[in-house]
């Protein structure tokens, strides 16, 4: 159902599409479904270009009563592949 590209391991070991919530021109947002059984995920993420070409990635995790961790993470060069369900297409970022 989802390109291979697309897919990633989630910590509990589990196989994660990565699906387009949103996008800009220096920003992504996606969100994760379970491969396996098409559940919508509630834990999601934000890539954002700065303009020396660095991407941030926040990782953002519900932790209850309203409350979210956010995790950050730098890199340069590695690319996401994400899959546009409007589009039926992959895009990376």
């Amino acid at each position: 159902m989802y390109p291979e590209e697309t897919i990633t391991t989630g910590a509990k070991g589990k196989r994660e599409a990565r699906v387009l919530i949103s996008s800009g021109k220096d920003f992504v947002i996606y969100g994760y479904r379970e491969v396996d059984s098409d559940k919508k995920l509630d834990k999601y993420s934000i890539l954002l270009r700065h303009s020396d070409g660095r991407v941030e990635h926040l990782f953002i995790v519900p932790m209850g009563k309203g409350r979210e961790l956010i995790v950050k993470h730098t890199f340069e060069k590695e690319k996401r592949a994400i899959y546009d369900e409007e589009r039926k297409k992959v895009f990376e970022f």
